[in-house]
């Protein structure tokens, strides 16, 4: 499913917007209100609706939490576990995902997706350099 909804075919970075509008689609019910490491109870945070788990990246993955990273010099662990100051104040953790992505959109430019967009590919290739 997240394949389908957020693409990394022959494009120079992945759009925020495909973000959003896959995380807009995931029922409130399945996102986890407190801290977890990916998933625990049939609960999820934002990173392992994406397919992330222990040690196990994915492009998607690694692409969105560069982005944080590079674009905003924040860590998506921080948003995803409500420690970020900027976002502290949206409990419900799907709007508080939604909210970040927005902020992260009019926050970055193309350049700087695109240039962690190819620094995450660097890495799930195995090209560190």
């Amino acid at each position: 499913m997240v394949n389908r909804l957020i693409s990394d075919k022959a494009v120079p970075y992945i759009l925020i917007d495909d973000y959003i509008s896959f995380f807009k689609k995931i029922p409130l019910k399945y996102w986890a209100t407190r801290p977890i490491f990916y998933k625990n109870d049939d609960k999820y945070d934002a990173l392992g609706f994406l397919g992330e788990r222990v040690h196990a990246s994915t492009l998607i993955t690694k692409t969105l939490a560069f982005y944080y990273h590079y674009g905003l010099d924040m860590n998506i662990t921080h948003v995803l576990d409500n420690i970020q100051p900027e976002f502290m104040h949206i409990e419900n953790p799907k709007d508080r995902m939604l909210e970040s992505l927005n902020y992260l959109k009019e926050n970055t430019t193309k350049g700087e997706l695109n240039r962690s967009y190819f620094r995450a590919k660097r890495i799930m290739y195995g090209r560190y350099n």
